[in-house]
Parts: structure tokens; sequence; C-alpha cells
């Protein structure tokens, strides 16, 4: 088992990877400003925020903000696809990450619609919270020798 961070984006991936929806985009790890056209449609997950409150002396209660961006092409609807998009995700992020114990909410969703000179672009970020309690983070023990 890796960080928590890492597993809940590898999680997110892997569900959003294997439903035919999403089938023939590029996934990207890492999310650069200028995607090229012709690499369109995109989708990344990230974890750019974690706030930690120690809940008590063996546990930290961690909420996590993860979010899926999502860029594509598109003509006139393409807003329309984007909420098509959006419901997809929702439903797959909540049933890879809500569990006993830990909670995954939809918090906030954004859309943004340009022209790429040729085509109009939208992309849409959705922001998920996660809240789980957490052992304190620790080095393991050795022998001093």
């Amino acid at each position: 088992m890796g960080h928590f961070r890492t597993d809940y984006r590898n999680a997110v991936r892997e569900a959003l990877t294997d439903h035919s929806h999403f089938e023939g985009f590029t996934v990207l790890r890492v999310w650069s400003g200028v995607i090229d056209h012709d690499t369109l449609p995109v989708l990344g997950v990230l974890t750019p925020q974690d706030r930690c409150e120690q809940d008590s002396m063996t546990s930290t209660l961690r909420r996590t903000l993860l979010q899926v961006a999502l860029r594509r092409a598109g003509n006139d609807e393409v807003e329309d696809v984007l909420d098509r998009d959006s419901a997809v995700i929702e439903a797959l992020v909540t049933a890879a990450l809500r569990r006993q114990g830990r909670g995954c909410f939809l918090d906030e969703t954004s859309v943004v619609t340009n022209t790429d000179g040729q085509r109009n672009v939208g992309t849409l970020v959705m922001s998920f919270r996660l809240t789980q309690w957490l052992a304190p983070a620790t080095l393991p023990i050795t022998p001093e020798g």
C-alpha cells in the first residue's frame, strides 16, 4: 500500500480509464497549461491540497482535495458534453473512494470554454473533498548500532 494520496489518485485513474465513457482519452499524470489539440481529449487526477488536524495521540483527521480535470474539443454544445462527463465522473469517483471511515463528496465543479482558433475547447474541473482518519506519520524504528 502506498501513500494515501497516491492511492486516491490511482484508484480514480483506474475507475475512469476502465469506463467506456472515457475510452480514447489521454490520461496525464502532470497537467500542463498548454495541451496540443491533437492530444485532446485528456483527463488528469491530482491532489493539490491536504489538511491535517491532530485528532488524538493515535489519529489525524485528513481532509484531502482531489481534483479531476478534463479537457475536450467540441462544437457549440461542448458545455452539454462536459455536463454528461461530470455526471459519469461524480459517480465513478464517489464509488471508487467512498467507504466506511472515509467520506468522499463533490465540493465544486467549474467549466471554462474557449476557442483554440479552430474549434471550441471545454475544460471541466471537479473538486472532491475526502475525509479520513489516519495514524500520524512516523518513521520506522531501527536499532542503533
